[in-house]
């Protein structure tokens, strides 16, 4: 067997399945700042469209626009705040 492919194995499932509270903390950390880049990055685009009139950013695709505010409000809410607000428990 190759052993790199044994060392990622240990690596992952150290992350994946840990009930360490330290490692539980950074990963709610990892989750909080990835999910508050994306809903950055989707504010940014909501703003570059709202900027003048008709769609222009989004190719003409309203059902697009949709899915893009449906998501930024889920990212912010769920995922960034969420985080953010239960990291001063760990």
């Amino acid at each position: 067997m190759f052993k790199g492919f044994s060392n990622l194995y240990i690596f992952q499932t150290r992350w994946r399945f840990s009930t360490n509270h330290k490692d539980i903390g950074i990963l709610y950390l990892i989750l909080g700042i990835f999910s508050g880049v994306l809903g950055t990055g989707m504010s940014i685009l909501i703003r570059m469209e709202l900027g003048s009139s008709g769609l222009q950013i989004l190719f003409d695709n309203y059902q697009l626009y949709n899915v893009v505010v449906t998501a930024h409000a889920f990212f912010n809410n769920f995922f960034y705040s969420k985080a953010y607000s239960y990291w001063w428990i760990w």
